[in-house]
């Protein structure tokens, strides 16, 4: 019996102990669950590993939790609480901070790594301020390749819009510069923050947050726009509020888009016999010049569809089999491109360099052929001049010539047009600026405009960007935020004789909200530019220009000339000359015999072309046309020459002015303009 019991009280206390191990992890569960529960907290994309945040300001931290959720940020040795409110947000200032790290910054459970305390820059605008570092390779390669610091980082804000209210989050991730990652820069921001880094010696955290072709409304406040009747009654519009109003019109047009480009390929000649199949007999072909014939009809008829060229180049054997780079130029629109019956690469629009790697194996001795596929959807179908068409081999370059054998295999009609909603008005500002007002910034770097050179747009975009910049100092409650406008570079064929200009337009529009802002300066780039190309290789100097710009505004170097002469008064002397006075302190004008690109026009408002010359600081005209002069341009039209510049090497921007004479020699003048 004794032993019975025994086995019965051990069995009761085994029984026990179970449940109290059973409850015990339940509890824990439970409050390792509870724990989680409230220390979760939600911090913007912008905070992420490997950021950096802006030295000797004050440090904002924002982000969400549960109601009432207590938060603790722990940074640089100490702890700072603050509770959410009841719909969740929370904030709090960090001291200032001297450049250093890295640091560690701990929200609750939330650990952020590698943080480091230095200048932060915003870098915004359109295609100019994306293009990437792995763009200019050909101009910078052994620069760029043998480049790292762990100083620089960079992040670019992921493409998104909203037309409904203003974000409190956006996407984004902090890349340090390593070769690898730089090659996904922005090729602005990386050289002005590797100049910036040399020059300051602390860390630099740049915020892209732009996106290619857009123009200036996208990036606006809903505020700043309202008081134009166009944007105003788009901004009141039921529809634009509707969550789904823009999927609902991306698909319907996306079908077709797509039904064209299945037209296409089934009506493509080219498609059914094989054209780019090696050895294909093209004996009756037409032989065209790709940069001067008219195979891709006319500007006002352009032959949209499907174009096949193909030409034959021989090839060393001591090169055959070899690795090569196949550089066909610059193509518009669309291209796949074959050597010998394989694609060796596929470009799906028209902007980028046609830089296409040829595995080895593909070349053999004697004659190759090349053949593209070119599928032009809207416009003229071009192949860009001026650029590299060749095929690289072990240092040895074999040139492409501007024949070819030309077949069309189909024609169509222009694509459907597409609503790019990244250009409606508002939608940007709202999901990729205003998200970030809060962060901590040095400056602001402005890069746009290409999309707004259209006659309304040009003419509305001086009080635009004047708006912009006054609405995003608002943001980020500075209204003395640095803030540099980089001036459109040239771009086009150059004109013989004056013309308007929408390019023009906005560079003055530019040029004049530089000076009617305060702490706002101008980087040129008039002279940078590429006649055939929109995006230009010269980013390095652009950034340099920046760079001293930033000097000035942002810490205070009164010893530096930051920008080119600066146009400020045309005067008609009593002797007929007129006089160009410029701004104080933007340079000593560089001694020239003769200026080109200086235009005058009298009241009939019909501009020619004017000798001119510097004297001392002073630019002289000399007029020679009927009447009183009545304005004078400079640099006015897409692709100007550049003549002006200070002794330290820097453009005058464009410019238009009145001319201006006194009243008391008014008579005077007619006498000497007359004889």
């Amino acid at each position: 019996m004794r032993h019975v019991r025994l086995q019965d009280t051990k069995t009761k206390i085994l029984i026990n102990i179970r449940f109290m191990k059973k409850n015990i992890y339940i509890f824990l569960g439970l409050l390792l669950y509870t724990i989680s529960i409230q220390a979760e907290v939600k911090l913007p994309g912008i905070f992420s590993d490997g950021m950096v945040l802006q030295r000797d300001i004050p440090i904002p931290l924002w982000g969400y939790a549960d109601p009432k959720e207590t938060v603790v940020v722990d940074f640089d040795g100490k702890q700072y609480k603050t509770r959410a409110s009841r719909t969740g947000e929370w904030s709090v200032n960090l001291p200032k901070h001297k450049a250093g790290g890295p640091y560690k910054l701990k929200v609750n459970q939330r650990t952020i790594q590698d943080v480091y305390i230095g200048d932060v820059y915003l870098c915004s605008g359109q295609s100019n301020m994306e293009l990437t570092v792995k763009r200019v390779m050909d101009k910078y390669k052994d620069e760029i390749m043998s480049y790292e610091n762990n100083l620089i980082r960079y992040t670019k804000t992921s493409y998104a819009y909203n037309f409904i209210e203003p974000q409190q989050d956006s996407e984004n991730e902090w890349k340090i510069c390593t070769r690898e990652n730089a090659l996904e820069f922005a090729a602005l921001c990386y050289f002005f923050a590797k100049e910036m880094q040399t020059e300051k010696g602390v860390a630099i955290g740049i915020i892209n947050s732009s996106w290619g072709g857009t123009n200036i409304a996208s990036w606006s406040t809903r505020r700043s726009l309202e008081k134009y009747t166009k944007f105003r009654e788009k901004l009141q519009s039921p529809q634009y509020f509707h969550p789904d109003y823009p999927d609902s019109v991306k698909n319907a047009q996306k079908e077709q888009v797509n039904q064209w480009h299945r037209q296409q390929s089934a009506n493509d000649l080219g498609n059914k016999e094989k054209w780019t199949s090696d050895g294909f007999d093209a004996s009756d072909w037409e032989e065209v010049d790709v940069f001067n014939s008219n195979w891709g009809g006319s500007w006002n008829k352009p032959l949209n569809g499907v174009h096949y060229f193909r030409q034959r180049i021989n090839v060393p054997e001591s090169l055959a089999g070899q690795k090569a780079v196949l550089r066909a130029g610059t193509l518009k629109d669309s291209d796949a491109t074959y050597i010998n019956g394989v694609c060796v690469g596929r470009t799906s629009y028209q902007y980028p360099p046609r830089i296409y790697q040829v595995p080895a194996g593909i070349l053999r001795a004697g004659e190759n052929e090349i053949v593209i596929r070119l599928v032009s959807s809207a416009g003229r179908p071009e192949f860009v001049k001026g650029k590299p068409y060749q095929l690289e081999i072990a240092n040895q370059t074999i040139p492409l010539t501007a024949m070819w054998q030309h077949k069309t295999g189909c024609i169509m009609k222009r694509i459907p047009s597409t609503t790019g909603f990244q250009n409606e008005p508002v939608g940007l500002y709202n999901s990729m600026i205003h998200p970030l007002r809060n962060y901590g910034i040095r400056g602001i770097i402005w890069y746009q405009g290409e999309s707004d050179t259209g006659p309304e747009g040009s003419k509305l975009y001086e009080k635009h960007l004047i708006d912009l910049v006054n609405d995003w100092r608002t943001q980020w409650n500075n209204k003395n935020l640095p803030f540099v406008i980089v001036q459109l570079a040239n771009y086009q064929q150059r004109s013989k004789t004056p013309v308007e200009s929408g390019n023009a337009q906005v560079r003055e529009a530019q040029r004049k909200a530089s000076l009617q802002l305060k702490n706002t300066g101008l980087a040129t780039a008039i002279d940078l530019g590429e006649s055939n190309d929109i995006h230009p290789l010269n980013k390095k100097d652009l950034a340099h220009r920046c760079v001293l710009q930033m000097n000035k505004l942002a810490f205070g170097e009164k010893n530096i000339v930051a920008e080119g002469p600066m146009a400020e008064v045309a005067e008609l002397k009593e002797d007929g000359r007129i006089v160009v006075s410029f701004k104080q302190g933007t340079g000593t004008l560089k001694h020239a015999k003769s200026l080109e690109g200086i235009a005058v026009a009298a009241n009939d408002g019909k501009y020619k072309f004017v000798e001119a010359y510097t004297e001392g600081d002073r630019v002289i005209a000399i007029w020679n046309g009927k009447g009183i002069p009545a304005s004078i341009r400079y640099a006015w039209e897409n692709n100007p020459p550049s003549s002006i510049y200070n002794t330290e090497g820097l453009p005058a921007s464009s410019f238009q002015l009145p001319i201006i004479y006194k009243v008391e020699y008014s008579v005077t003048v007619k006498r000497k303009i007359n004889d």
